[in-house]
């Protein structure tokens, strides 16, 4: 099992448990090479997070992967080279591993085979070794094997997100090389913490009946959300972010162990829950 080290919550602003401090990044990223992850993902838009990577040794031991905005219009090509310009500026680098999309909207524009043509061209000029989409809903999934075959699927997957975790998706994608990448793996931290950021009353229903279960059965909760995760074989890579060292030793700990543990999940298909990105709008 492979990981990636996710670094929005380097941001004190990212998420509602983050609790991140200067000492604790520098043993993250230490730990995190040591453990063999060998690849940071960032994005353009983690202005505070890029700025404190960029401040700290350990950052020419990672690979970067980084998340562009919507590129549209006629004038795409020196948008992109820009928003390539702009991040390698953030983190005086020269070398970009992945770059990925990660605005829906991306997908759905009408010169968007053009956009990825081009995406191919710098790929082939070696400005990017990879590239690829990540994805918040189905359809942009379909939409992209429409047309595309990037290297990379990002996707979001969790112990209540099961939308993409099946194996008529993983074998899709499988079947096309495509790398499978999975991220949001304990919801912003909702599933690990006992936080309840939504207001409405479904959401709040199903997290307190997560609980209870996990209550009432005396679980730990990062254990319980691993030994989910681990069922999925054909997940390439995790993208994981933690507050602190010994989170880390942790979950390595429960992805290394071979216990087998049955765990289906916590299924449902309430957005509200599911799409962070829904929950300021609450």
């Amino acid at each position: 099992m492979k990981f990636i080290l996710g670094i929005a919550n380097f941001d004190k602003n990212y998420n509602f448990s983050n609790s991140i401090n200067q000492r604790n990044i520098n043993s993250i990223l230490r730990l995190a090479y040591k453990f063999k992850f060998r690849e940071i993902d960032t994005a353009n838009s983690y202005l505070e997070a890029n700025k404190i990577l960029n401040r700290n040794h350990y950052k020419k031991k990672f690979l970067i992967n980084t998340k562009i905005s919507n590129i549209k219009g006629k004038k795409f090509k020196n948008k992109i080279d820009n928003e390539i310009k702009k991040f390698k500026k953030q983190l005086d680098t020269n070398e970009i591993n992945t770059l990925l999309f990660h605005d829906r909207k991306q997908i759905f524009e009408k010169n968007i085979k053009d956009i990825i043509s081009y995406i191919l061209e710098l790929k082939k000029n070696k400005i990017i070794k990879k590239f690829g989409f990540s994805i918040y809903n189905f359809d942009e999934l379909k939409e992209i094997l429409k047309y595309s075959n990037p290297d990379i699927i990002q996707f979001p997957g969790n112990i209540f997100d099961h939308r993409y975790l099946n194996k008529k998706n993983l074998g899709e994608l499988k079947k096309r090389k495509i790398e499978i990448q999975v991220r949001s793996i304990f919801l912003q931290g909702i599933t690990l913490k006992r936080l309840y950021p939504l207001k409405d009353k479904k959401s709040l229903k199903i997290l307190k009946k997560y609980w209870n279960i996990v209550d009432n059965l005396k679980l730990n909760p990062l254990k319980y959300n691993v030994n989910f995760l681990k069922r999925f074989k054909n997940v390439d890579k995790f993208i994981v972010s933690f507050e602190n060292h010994n989170q880390m030793i942790e979950l390595i700990k429960i992805f290394k162990s071979k216990k087998k543990e049955i765990n289906k999940g916590f299924k449902t298909n309430n957005l509200n829950l599911i799409n962070p990105y829904l929950w300021k709008k609450k």
